[in-house]
C-alpha cells in the first residue's frame, strides 16, 4: 500500500496544506541550508524536532521578508535536542498557535486559518531505547491514538522514532494515514541520514486525516543532520 502509484507535483490548490517536517539534530543542523529549502519551498508548517530557541534565533534571521512566524515549545530555556520550533507562514492564515504537554518533549498546536477546525500538533516521541524510554514511547504514541480517533482528524508531523511495521504507530493511526501513502515513497529513509535511502528508515512522518489526498512528498536531504526532511502537499477534505 505505501509503495504503489505516485502523486500528482504542481502548484499548490487554494485548499492545499504544505508541511514539511526535518529534525535538525540537536540544532546543529545548517541554518543557511535550511532556509533556502524554507525559502525555496515555502510550506505552510515548518516542524522542527530538536530545535529550541537558540536555533530558532539562527534560522529566524534568514527568513526575513518572507512572512514566517515561529514558535518554540518549551517557551525558551531548554537545550535544541529537548525542544520543539514550529514555524507557520503567511499562506496558513490566521493560525494560533500554543505549547501543550503530554510528552518528554514538549510540543505545539495550532489551529484556525488554512486548519480550520483541525489540530496540527508538532511533537517528537521518546525514542524507544530502553525499558522506561519505550514505556514513554509507547504511552506518547498512545496519545497520538487518542488524537486520531477524535471527531475531527488532525494532523501531525516530527520525528515518531516510529517506523508504520510497528504496530503501535500503526494502533495510533485511528482515522488518519501517513501522507507517505500511495506516493511510492513510503519506505525511503528518514534515517539515519548516512545510509542509503533504501537501506534507512522512514521514522519522520506527516500524519494527515484518511481522506485527505497527497498532491506531493518529498523525502529532502538536510545538511548537518542525521535525519532527512519529509514534504507534504495534502489536500484537506471540507
Amino acid at each position: 500500500r505505501r509503495a504503489a502509484g505516485g502523486p500528482p507535483v504542481g502548484q499548490p490548490g487554494p485548499a492545499d496544506v504544505t508541511v514539511l517536517s526535518a529534525n535538525v539534530r540537536h540544532g546543529r543542523a545548517d541554518t543557511g541550508a535550511l532556509a533556502a529549502l524554507v525559502a525555496a519551498e515555502r510550506p505552510d508548517f515548518v516542524v522542527l524536532p530538536e530545535a529550541g530557541a537558540d536555533f530558532r534565533d539562527k534560522l529566524m534571521p534568514l527568513l526575513a521578508g518572507l512572512g514566517y512566524r515561529a514558535w518554540v515549545a518549551s517557551g525558551g530555556g531548554r537545550r535544541d535536542g529537548d525542544d520543539v520550533v514550529l514555524l507557520v507562514g503567511e499562506r496558513a492564515g490566521d493560525v494560533q498557535v500554543r505549547s501543550a504537554r503530554g510528552m518528554r518533549v514538549p510540543r505545539l498546536e495550532a489551529i484556525g486559518g488554512v486548519l480550520g477546525a483541525r489540530t496540527l500538533h508538532a511533537v517528537h516521541p521518546t525514542a524507544p531505547m530502553s525499558r522506561p524510554s519505550t514505556a514513554w514511547w509507547e504511552d506518547e504514541l498512545a496519545l497520538v491514538r487518542s488524537w486520531c480517533t477524535g471527531p475531527v482528524a488532525p494532523l501531525v508531523a516530527g520525528d515518531f522514532n516510529a517506523t508504520l511495521d510497528h504496530p503501535q504507530l500503526r494502533a495510533a493511526l485511528g482515522s488518519c494515514r501517513s501522507a507517505a501513502d500511495g506516493t511510492g515513497r513510503g519506505l525511503v529513509g528518514t534515517f539515519p541520514a548516512g545510509t542509503p535511502r533504501w537501506l534507512g528508515i522512514q521514522i519522520d512522518h506527516v500524519l494527515v486525516p484518511a481522506d485527505a489526498v497527497t498532491t506531493r512528498f518529498e523525502v529532502l536531504d538536510v545538511v548537518g543532520s542525521d535525519h532527512r526532511a519529509v514534504l507534504a502537499r495534502v489536500r484537506l477534505p471540507g
